[in-house]
């Protein structure tokens, strides 16, 4: 996969977790225990399906845009820094 297709798609996962987020705000306030607990099995289902399927794929061949490691230094011997 081509560096820059890979950074548009991580890119975009980030206004997705951002559209989570909110939509796990608004379920967890459902007074209905049975409905609340549905809709939050569907959000994490969501989840695990677009880190499976999207984002998994994408971090094999950039390890470096990995979501959850942007915001951790660097050192010189990491994987991908030959991208830098």
């Amino acid at each position: 996969m081509k560096r820059e297709v890979a950074e548009n798609i991580i890119a975009a996962l980030k206004g997705v977790d951002l559209a989570i987020d909110r939509l796990n705000t608004a379920v967890r306030v459902i007074a209905d225990e049975a409905e609340r607990r549905k809709m939050l099995k569907s959000i994490f289902s969501l989840v695990c399906d677009l880190h499976e399927q999207i984002t998994l794929p994408v971090v094999k061949d950039h390890p470096d845009l990995h979501p959850d490691l942007s915001h951790m230094p660097r050192r010189a011997s990491d994987p991908g820094d030959e991208h830098r």
